[in-house]
């Protein structure tokens, strides 16, 4: 019984001598292990590739620069995620030692949704509402907001963007340009040469049933002979012809 019990303790001994010895190695090798290159991968949604690496790449290397030595697991990963995601066109940033001496930099870049024209210069309205200046060198086919003066009544003008292209009468492609005032909205339709007139409140869902209406009674060339489409009347539609 006493060589049992003997054995045992030998074999825990001897056991738990290498798991320390293990544990202790293990973290030594991670300890020294560094990366020696840097993957920064871009994501774009709907394949709108809005400029991020011109602001993105100068950040990281002078991040990168301040940082002592290149130890994986000494480096500050959420920092540079936490400055990386206040640049104005990144969505999202994760940063991550990948264990093959690379360190991950995935970038997801905002997604725009309108062109918006205010005060003589172009911003990009994003899927939340929010206005940022539009990048230069990134031509993005979108629809084009006018009449706005801030970025609430930008934010405004998206939510009636999203009523107009969820409506039966307009897709995202269909729709060219939006001019906005406190009581109606143009539109102009991608395609066809003539603006509509529709209310801006309650009224706007309405207003939109009818004009799907009346695309749907009338031919392509008469629609094409259209001016002007206004919606503002109760169970009506005014149209002039050129």
């Amino acid at each position: 019984m006493k060589k049992k019990r003997l054995l045992y303790t030998t074999l825990s001994v001897i056991l738990g001598s290498g798991l320390i010895f293990c544990t202790v190695l293990s973290k030594n090798h991670w300890k020294s292990a560094t990366f020696k290159n840097v993957d920064i991968r871009f994501q774009y949604s709907d394949n709108q590739a809005v400029v991020v690496g011109s602001e993105v790449s100068p950040l990281i290397d002078e991040f990168l620069a301040s940082q002592p030595d290149s130890s994986a697991l000494s480096v500050p990963a959420f920092l540079l995620e936490t400055s990386l995601e206040a640049l104005p066109y990144v969505a999202d940033a994760q940063v991550y030692w990948n264990l093959k001496e690379s360190l991950v930099i995935t970038i997801e870049a905002k997604q725009a949704k309108a062109k918006v024209y205010m005060n003589g210069q172009q911003f990009l309205l994003t899927q939340e509402h929010e206005l940022i200046r539009a990048p230069k060198q990134t031509p993005l086919d979108l629809p084009i907001i006018t009449g706005v003066k801030d970025s609430a009544s930008a934010a405004r003008a998206g939510g009636l963007l999203d009523q107009v292209i969820g409506s039966p009468a307009f897709t995202m492609d269909g729709l060219a340009q939006m001019a906005v005032t406190e009581s109606s909205v143009v539109l102009i339709p991608q395609g066809y040469p003539h603006r509509i007139l529709a209310n801006t409140g309650k009224e706007l869902a309405g207003d939109l049933r009818k004009l799907s209406a009346f695309y749907a009674a009338k031919p392509t060339q008469e629609l094409e002979d259209i001016k002007s489409i206004d919606l503002r009347y109760k169970n009506q539609v005014v149209s002039t012809t050129r």
